[in-house]
């Protein structure tokens, strides 16, 4: 296969851009310029037009001053501080409350009608996040919900998942917070019984199959070797060690060790620990039918047994100790600070008057709304991006108010304090009532705008639900919000906001400061944004990593047939179609070969690009294009050597045949070495012991680096007693390239080295 893969990669040139135009958010932007519009001020204007201004003369006499007017009367302070904004506070949002119900399982059930609502929104919230990982295993929950998602089920190959989703345009999403772990879906009323059943057998019997959790495992340590790549991202991560502590399981930070740690059998054991119905609600929203829906849930949802586990306890907020934290990363042309400021709850554990004066706090600091901040930092603010603010009074969010400036490196220091006076200005001073008011319709337009949609409340009353929260909550904010006086703000502000437990990340080049770090006036550690680097993981290749190779690969032979079997193949036949998928429009190849041992091997193929015949002895061979005939080139032996090393029913015989070498390299992989120094790392399917992947380097036809190629196995059906994929699925360089099906197989046919070594 990869042969074909080689000879006709230098003939096709690919492009597979794919854009995507999201409807929702067109629309997004559409209510955003609403907004901006709303929040502009306008002159003031009398109920009812009065007739156009009569035109001057070109020439007019000096008129006398007009007379002094009497000063207006004084106004009370409510009227006094609009700002020329629209004087109607926002309507609250308000949240349906049906009623949860329950399955016999404990599951909880959130069904809501909304007929104007064309889709279903099908959403499933698991009071489990990253804060629940255990000690030494940070990722693990991640590592859970990424696995089932992508790692497919028992009846469902990680493939077909994708494919019935996409067979139907629609999109699962997962993702993992500090407390919760989200699924969300959208779908038709007439996918809506196959999306549960698909849903429900993710939750009940997900399959962790390798090629997922080798995504996950790829993603960490991606993230580990870009670690300072993302300068915020970075500095946030640095914020929750010193919050946390740094062997914390709310830390973010992942260590190469860690990442080891995230075997499969540690995420199957996380698994039946922290995903449990008891643990679960799912909620329906759109123009469904109460009953039918109840009836479909408990057809599909109702089958989870799994064992009742406790919700897990929150343990208290630690309080950290204010610190400037200097993340050096060197030769970066930016700098950026982040203020970080632990919150002294949750939000399920904070009042309604508490969440409302810390929301509008996040208001005064926002930039659009024509913050003093804005101005205060001006002098040292780099131009390449605006400040950001991110409030985390969010349900389910870590509580961290955090405020993202980037600076210019050689002010990076005098920002920072700038940026630390103004927070105690805000905290300690006086607030005026005009700037009280506008952060006050700010916040509440922005819950709003935030909450327009029926969807959005959907996923708000979600949360509200899997944290146990009342959804009366954020009606009672935005009430207090809007009712809210400069002396209530002041009040609770000095009771929430501890500025001695802020965090300030300074992440640059330090050696641009113009002036050092401990100007600012705080304690100052000091972290290098270098990435730790991860220890080889190559086969070790001793007489203990040899024998458990020689133990794997037999389980591999006992699960396809036998040693018997696999030991009598003398010859074989095998016929595929292949789809050049990367091609535009796909090449569709038909391909036949043939295999006599020791090393005979003819491959004849057909397609509208070009026909060929190509046979190699072991050493050497010839290749006919349908004109002429030419001895094969070294390169394209090589490859055909390689090619006979991969063969399946052979290379699971490696630790037998002469001159190979194979290594146990952990997690069910095994590295075989051919005489030739040639390497296939072949991997196991973990609950089948079936080869599931093959991956080697291959050579360009034209030189230069060899390219990373990966083979994907799977529709095994028995041939002659012995069980062998029909699918292969090709990468190369981590891109799909081709799909091979076999359309038929046989071995021992009985061909002669006449039979197949015949020229045209």
């Amino acid at each position: 296969m990869s042969v074909l893969s080689m000879r006709l990669a230098g003939k096709l040139a690919f492009d597979s851009v794919r854009r995507r135009v999201s409807i929702r958010a067109a629309l997004i932007l559409a209510l955003g310029a609403v907004v901006l519009v709303a929040q502009t001020p306008k002159p003031a204007q009398s109920a009812a037009p009065g007739p156009p201004p009569a035109a001057a003369p070109k020439s007019q006499s000096k008129q006398p001053a007009p007379a002094k007017s009497a000063p207006a009367p004084r106004r009370d302070a409510v009227d006094s501080y609009s700002l020329g904004l629209p004087l109607a506070i926002p309507t609250p949002v308000r949240l349906l409350s049906p009623p949860v119900e329950r399955l016999a399982n404990g599951l909880g059930l959130v069904i809501v009608q909304t007929p104007s609502l064309p889709l279903v929104d099908v959403a499933v919230f698991l009071s489990n996040g990253y804060s629940h990982d255990p000690a030494g295993k940070r990722g693990l929950t991640r590592a859970v919900a990424f696995g089932m998602r992508y790692g497919g089920t028992p009846t469902r190959s990680e493939r077909e998942v994708e494919e019935y989703l996409l067979a139907r345009n629609l999109t699962l999403n997962v993702s993992v917070g500090p407390e919760l772990t989200e699924w969300n879906i959208r779908c038709r009323k007439e996918d809506l019984a196959g999306v549960l059943e698909l849903m429900a057998e993710m939750f009940t019997r997900p399959a962790f199959r390798r090629g997922a959790l080798e995504d996950i495992w790829g993603q960490m340590r991606l993230a580990v070797l870009n670690r300072g790549q993302n300068l915020e991202e970075t500095a946030a991560h640095e914020v929750e060690s010193a919050w946390f502590g740094a062997n914390a399981s709310w830390t973010r930070r992942n260590q190469p060790a860690e990442i080891q740690a995230l075997s499969r059998e540690a995420i199957t054991a996380h698994f039946a620990q922290s995903v449990a119905p008891s643990r679960s609600v799912i909620g329906l929203n759109g123009d469904i039918d109460g009953a039918t829906a109840r009836q479909l849930l408990g057809r599909t949802f109702g089958a989870w047994n799994a064992v009742k586990l406790d919700r897990v306890s929150t343990a208290p907020l630690p309080r950290p100790t204010r610190k400037m934290i200097v993340l050096d990363k060197p030769n970066s042309p930016t700098a950026r600070l982040l203020l970080a400021l632990p919150l002294k709850q949750r939000a399920t554990e904070r009042k309604p008057a508490e969440a409302a004066a810390l929301g509008l706090l996040a208001a005064l600091l926002d930039p659009g709304q024509e913050s003093k901040l804005d101005a205060a930092l001006a002098p040292y603010q780099s131009p390449e991006a605006p400040i950001r603010v991110v409030s985390g009074l969010g349900l389910g969010e870590l509580p961290l108010l955090r405020v993202s400036v980037p600076l210019r490196p050689r002010e990076a220091i005098d920002g920072a304090v700038a940026l630390w006076k103004e927070l105690r200005i805000l905290q300690a001073g006086k607030i005026a009532p005009a700037r009280l008011e506008a952060a006050r319709r700010a916040f509440l337009r922005n819950i709003v705008f935030q909450s327009s949609t029926a969807t959005a409340r959907f996923q708000l009353l979600m949360k509200a639900t899997a944290l146990g929260v009342a959804p009366g909550h954020l009606e009672s904010i935005q009430q207090a919000a809007a009712s809210m006086m400069p002396a209530d703000y002041e009040r609770i502000l000095k009771e929430q906001l501890d500025l001695d437990a802020a965090l300030l990340v300074l992440t640059g080049d330090e050696r641009d400061y113009r002036s050092p770090a401990e100007t600012a006036g705080m304690p100052v550690v000091r972290v290098s944004a270098t990435p730790t680097p991860e220890t080889s993981s190559k086969a070790a290749d001793n007489e203990s990593a040899r024998a458990e190779a020689a133990r794997v690969l037999s389980e591999v032979r006992k699960a396809m047939g036998g040693d018997e079997a696999l030991a009598a193949i003398r010859d074989a036949y095998w016929e595929y179609e292949a789809k050049l998928t990367r091609a535009s429009p796909p090449i569709i190849v038909t391909q036949h070969n043939r295999w006599l041992e020791p090393g005979y091997y003819r491959q004849e193929q057909t397609s509208k690009i070009g026909n060929g015949i190509t046979y190699f002895d072991g050493k050497v061979g010839w290749t006919h294009n349908g004109r002429n005939l030419m001895t094969l080139t070294p390169g394209a032996a090589q490859q055909f050597r390689n090619e006979i090393v991969r063969l399946l029913f052979r290379l699971v015989m490696a630790d037998r045949l002469e001159g190979y070498t194979a290594l146990y390299a952990g997690s069910g992989i095994v590295r075989v070495t051919s005489p030739e120094k040639y390497e296939v790392e072949l991997a196991l399917d973990f609950q089948t012991n079936l080869p599931e992947r093959l991956r080697f380097l291959e050579r360009r036809p034209n030189g230069g680096a060899p390219i990373p190629v990966e083979e994907l196995l799977s529709g095994y059906r028995r041939v002659d007693g012995v069980l062998m994929p029909h699918r292969v699925l090709v990468k190369q360089g981590g891109q799909e390239f081709a799909d091979f099906t076999v359309k038929s197989m046989r071995f021992n046919t009985g061909i002669t080295e006449e039979q197949i070594g015949k020229k045209p």
